[in-house]
C-alpha cells in the first residue's frame, strides 16, 4: 500500500515548506522590523534636533534685534547727541573760541564709538585670547554706576585650549550674564573668577559669576525677562559648554561654566 506513505512525504514537503516560509517571513519581519524602530529614532531625533536649531535660531534673532535695539539707542543717546551739539558750536559767531570744547566732544564720541566697535567684535577673539576678551569686557562693567565689580583670574590660568568658535560662543555668554546683572539684578555687588581643573576635576576652564541682587526663580527663564538664560544655554550647548544656573528670590544669582579640555 504505497498511497499512505506517499501522502505523507507529500504532507511532510508541504509542512516543511510552510515552515520555510513562516521562517522567511519572521526573518524579513524581523528585519523590517528592526529598520523601522532605527529610522523612527532617527526620525525623532532629527525632529527634536530641528526644535533645538529652530529654538536656537530664535533666541539668536531675539538677542540680535535686542543688540540693534541697544546699538541705536546708544547712538541716538550718545554719539548723536554729541555730534548735534558739536554742530551748534559751529554754527554759533563765537566758534573758534568753542574749538577746545568741540575737541573734547569729539574725542568722547571717539571713544564711545570705539568701545561699541569692540563690543560687536572684539579683536582679541581673533587671536584667540580668551582672557584678554574678558579683561576688556570686565574693564566696561567696572565704570557702571552702583555695581562694585571684582574679576579674579587665578595664576596660570589657561584657556589656550579653545577654538575662535568656543572663545566667541563663550564671550557672548559671560557678556550676556553681566548685562543681565546690570539690568535685572539690582545688584550692589558682583564678582567672576576664572580658573582650570582643582584636584580631581575635569580638565578645562571653570568660571563662576555671582551677585547679590534680587534673584529670581529658575523655572521662570521662560518669562521675557529671562529669555536670555535660555539661549545662553542653547550657545553653550552648541559649543559643548556646561551652564548652570543657581539662584532664589533675594538670594542673588549664580552661575557656574564650564569648557572642557578636548582629549
Amino acid at each position: 500500500m504505497p498511497q499512505p506513505a506517499q501522502d505523507i512525504s507529500e504532507l511532510e514537503l508541504i509542512i516543511q515548506n510552510y515552515t520555510t516560509y513562516f521562517i522567511f517571513f519572521d526573518v524579513v519581519f524581523f528585519v523590517m522590523l528592526i529598520v523601522g524602530v532605527i529610522f523612527l529614532i532617527h526620525f525623532i531625533k532629527s525632529r527634536k534636533k530641528l526644535k533645538e536649531s529652530t529654538e536656537y535660531l530664535h533666541y539668536t534673532i531675539q538677542g540680535q534685534e535686542e543688540e540693534r535695539e541697544r546699538i541705536a539707542r546708544e547712538l541716538h543717546d550718545t554719539v548723536a547727541q554729541n555730534l548735534r551739539y558739536c554742530k551748534s558750536l559751529c554754527e554759533k559767531g563765537d566758534a573758534q573760541e568753542n574749538l577746545p570744547k568741540i575737541a573734547e566732544i569729539l574725542s568722547k564720541s571717539l571713544s564711545e564709538v570705539r568701545t561699541m566697535s569692540y563690543n560687536l567684535s572684539p579683536p582679541d577673539i581673533t587671536k584667540g585670547d580668551f582672557l584678554s576678551c574678558i579683561k576688556n569686557l570686565c574693564q566696561e562693567f567696572n565704570e557702571v554706576p552702583k555695581l562694585s565689580f571684582r574679576l579674579s583670574i587665578l595664576e596660570n590660568s589657561d584657556a589656550s585650549f579653545m577654538t575662535k568658535d568656543e572663545i566667541l560662543n563663550l564671550y557672548r555668554i559671560i557678556q550676556e550674564v553681566l548685562t543681565n546683572i546690570v539690568k535685572h539684578a539690582n545688584a550692589d555687588e558682583a564678582v567672576m573668577m576664572i580658573r582650570n581643573e582643582n584636584g580631581s576635576e575635569e580638565r578645562g576652564l571653570y568660571i563662576f559669576i555671582s551677585d547679590d541682587g534680587c534673584g529670581f526663580e529658575p523655572e521662570e527663564i521662560n518669562d521675557k525677562k529671562h529669555f536670555g538664560i535660555k539661549g545662553m544655554k542653547k550657545r553653550a550647548d552648541l559649543i559643548g559648554a556646561q551652564l548652570v544656573v543657581d539662584s532664589a528670590p533675594g538670594e542673588g544669582t549664580q552661575i557656574k561654566i564650564f569648557m572642557g579640555r578636548k582629549i
